[in-house]
C-alpha cells in the first residue's frame, strides 16, 4: 500500500499488477481486500491506459467470486465511463466487468442499470475507430470483432433485466438498435452475423412484434426491413441518418446492404422532401468512386432511381414503383451487377 500512495513510476505498475491478482485469492483478508477495493476507483480514473485496463482487471478478479460483486457496485459510474475509451481492449474489459455487476444486482436496480448501460452500448455496435492504443498492443480487426460481439451480446442480456417502468424508456434504445443490426447481419464474419440475428430475435421479442419476429427466425432480411419502414413511417428520418454512417464501412456487403436500405426508406419520404433525397444522393455518389464495381453498381443505379422520383410529377409514378426496381435490379444476381464486375 506504501507503494501504491507513492506513486513511484518504476514500482507503481507492478504493485499494481501484483495487488489485482491477489482479489483472485479466495481466502484473502477482508481487511487488505477492502482496501484493494478502494483503490480501484482511483485506478479506473488513471491517465495510463494500462493502469486503467489493470483496474478493471481487479473487478473482473474480484466478480469472479459471485457473493463478493457487491462490494463493486458503487464503482459502477466509474465502469461506465470506461465505455468511452479510445482503446478497445478497455471497452470490452469494462463489458465484461458490467455484466458481471449487473447480475449480481437485485431486479429492480438491474433494470434502472440495464437502460444505463444500453445508451452506452449502441455506439460501439459499429465501432470504425482507428486502432487501439500503443500501450497495450492488439489486432486491431480482430478486437474490433471482438468489442462488437461482447457489446451486442451484452444489449441482448439487458432486455431480459428491464421491468416495469423502465420498458418504455428502453423501448427507444431497442427501436434506435434495429437498423445497425439489420445491416451488420452482413457482416462478413460468422460469430457477428449471428450474433446479430440473436439480437434482433430477442429486439422484437421485447417489442412484442409478432410480424417481425417471424420474419427474423426465418432470416428474411429484406423483407425484415420492409415491415421496418413500413411500420416506423414516421422514424424514417433517424433510419435514413443511421443508414449513412454504414456507407463507409470497410466491409463490401456492409455497404451494399446500405445502399439498398437508403432506398427502401427514402420511399418514405414524399416528393417534397427535396433536400433530403438530395443528400442521399450525394452520399451515393461518394460511392461511384468505391473500390468494389458492386458497390459502384449498385450507388449510380439508386441515385438513378431517386432522381428520376424527384424530377416526375407525382401522378406518374409512386416511389414505391422506384424503390422496387432498385430491388429488382440491385439483387446479388443482377446481370447489371455481373456485367459491372466483368473486367
Amino acid at each position: 500500500m506504501a507503494i501504491l500512495n507513492d506513486r513511484d513510476d518504476r514500482r507503481y505498475v507492478p504493485a499494481v499488477a501484483l495487488f489485482i491478482q491477489l482479489l483472485k485469492c479466495p481466502d484473502l483478508g477482508s481487511e487488505l481486500e477492502d482496501a484493494i477495493v478502494e483503490e480501484m476507483s482511483g485506478l479506473l480514473s488513471d491517465p495510463k491506459t494500462v493502469v486503467r485496463w489493470l483496474g478493471l482487471k481487479g473487478l473482473l478478479n474480484l466478480a469472479l467470486h459471485p457473493e463478493k460483486v457487491g462490494k463493486l457496485q458503487h464503482l459502477l459510474p466509474d465502469v461506465l465511463e470506461r465505455l468511452q475509451e479510445v482503446d478497445r481492449d478497455l471497452i470490452c474489459k469494462a463489458i465484461a466487468v458490467l455484466k458481471h455487476l449487473l447480475t449480481g444486482m437485485d431486479r429492480q436496480s438491474a433494470s434502472r442499470v440495464a437502460v444505463q448501460v444500453a445508451a452506452q452500448l449502441l455506439p460501439l455496435f459499429h465501432d470504425v475507430r482507428p486502432g487501439s492504443s500503443q500501450e497495450i498492443p492488439s489486432n486491431c480487426g480482430h478486437v474490433t470483432s471482438k468489442l462488437r460481439v461482447l457489446s451486442i451480446t451484452l444489449f441482448k442480456d439487458l432486455l431480459e433485466l428491464v421491468r416495469g417502468p423502465n420498458r418504455s424508456e428502453m423501448k427507444e434504445y431497442v427501436l434506435q438498435s434495429l437498423v445497425p443490426l439489420l445491416l451488420l447481419v452482413h457482416d462478413e464474419r460468422p460469430n457477428v452475423s449471428q450474433v446479430c440475428w440473436d439480437t434482433l430475435s430477442s429486439a422484437a421479442q421485447f417489442l412484442r412484434w409478432h410480424q417481425l419476429s417471424g420474419l427474423i427466425q426465418h432470416k428474411e432480411t429484406w423483407r425484415s426491413c420492409d415491415c421496418l419502414v413500413i411500420h416506423y413511417k414516421e422514424r424514417a428520418d433517424d433510419f435514413l441518418g443511421q443508414t449513412m454512417a454504414f456507407l463507409q464501412n470497410p466491409q463490401t456487403p456492409v455497404r451494399e446492404a446500405a445502399i439498398r436500405f437508403l432506398g427502401l426508406t427514402a420511399r418514405q419520404l414524399d416528393q417534397g422532401s427535396q433536400d433530403k433525397l438530395d443528400t442521399i444522393c450525394d452520399n451515393l455518389k461518394g460511392l461511384q468512386q468505391d473500390s468494389k464495381s458492386s458497390v459502384r453498381c449498385l450507388a449510380s443505379q439508386t441515385i438513378f432511381i431517386l432522381e428520376a422520383f424527384k424530377n416526375q410529377p407525382p401522378a406518374c409514378c409512386s416511389l414505391w414503383t422506384l424503390v422496387h426496381r432498385i430491388r429488382t435490379m440491385c439483387t446479388a444476381e443482377s446481370q447489371l451487377i455481373e456485367a459491372a464486375q466483368l473486367p
